[in-house]
């Protein structure tokens, strides 16, 4: 998600000067804590762990100690719920620390929900699907509108519609985006077709290393296939050949055919001369296949 600024919106909302935690900011009071005290956030946004990650900053940990500290708020029970910092506390534990530095201060559910999210989207460390899931846990839980996200986060309304627009997609291609195997363009590219189309296309991209412009490209052609005019049944067996030849070629392609006048075609889509050569060679009748 593109950020106009430094969320200073966000700063002043929750009392803060900025992003940057030491004791004055955040309203709270630096403090050591012993991290069997601290307990993961509620309003965590992360839902994959990045394991890799993890160990470098474990190591990190082990050589220099905690030097950004955590942010956590006091509950009822002792323990201090974690609004910020959660891989640092999770790679501390593996580093055999006892304690941390922790910024602790009150905070609303409000308060910590937004502190969570933006200290992951300063950090960019959400993926697509994450970071659309944590704006519509905000924006369901506090009844904010999108414009008000917009304005809490300090970023754009049509950002925060984007990464909403994202949870609309077939879960198989949110999987996708979520292990990194399409980037989030690729997710906007197929939006609003039929999930069966989404998916497929999804996959084909995945095998074939699509960039977002080809996806692109590929959807423009699927929209561009023809269609029947008239929405009647066709026969199973000429659907059947169709993706037969649609998979073989890797193009598009239309199996038209009137019993009662005999006659049926073939069409085949494509939109460059290499791409018209491709489709030809797999037929067997390009100039390799001559030449042969």
């Amino acid at each position: 998600m593109s950020r106009r600024k430094s969320l200073p919106s966000l700063g002043e909302w929750i009392g803060a000067g900025g992003h940057r935690f030491d004791g004055n900011l955040l309203g709270g009071e630096l403090r050591q804590l012993d991290l069997d005290q601290l307990v993961a956030g509620r309003y965590q946004p992360r839902q994959r762990l990045d394991a890799a990650y993890l160990g470098e900053l474990e190591q990190s940990i082990r050589q220099f100690g905690v030097i950004e500290p955590l942010v956590a708020r006091p509950l009822a029970d002792g323990s201090y719920e974690i609004l910020a910092g959660h891989m640092r506390w999770q790679a501390a534990q593996q580093a055999g620390l006892r304690q941390a530095p922790v910024v602790v201060r009150e905070a609303d559910d409000r308060t910590a929900a937004a502190i969570a999210l933006v200290e992951n989207l300063l950090r960019r460390d959400l993926n697509p699907i994450e970071e659309g899931r944590a704006l519509r846990r905000l924006r369901e839980e506090f009844g904010l509108t999108q414009e008000q996200l917009a304005e809490l986060l300090g970023v754009s309304q049509s950002a925060i519609s984007k990464a909403l627009g994202l949870l609309s997609l077939d879960p198989a291609v949110q999987a996708l985006i979520e292990d990194s195997r399409l980037e989030a363009g690729h997710g906007k590219v197929l939006l609003g077709l039929p999930r069966e189309s989404q998916v497929r296309l999804a996959e084909q991209a995945v095998d074939a290393g699509w960039s977002v412009r080809e996806l692109e490209r590929r959807r423009m052609l699927l929209a561009a296939a023809p269609r029947s005019r008239i929405a009647v049944p066709r026969d199973p067996d000429l659907v059947r050949l169709e993706e037969r030849l649609r998979e073989r070629l890797t193009a598009p392609v239309r199996l038209r055919y009137d019993a009662a006048r005999g006659h049926g075609r073939i069409e085949i889509g494509f939109a460059t001369l290499e791409e018209c050569d491709g489709i030809l060679e797999r037929l067997g009748v390009g100039e390799r296949a001559e030449s042969e």
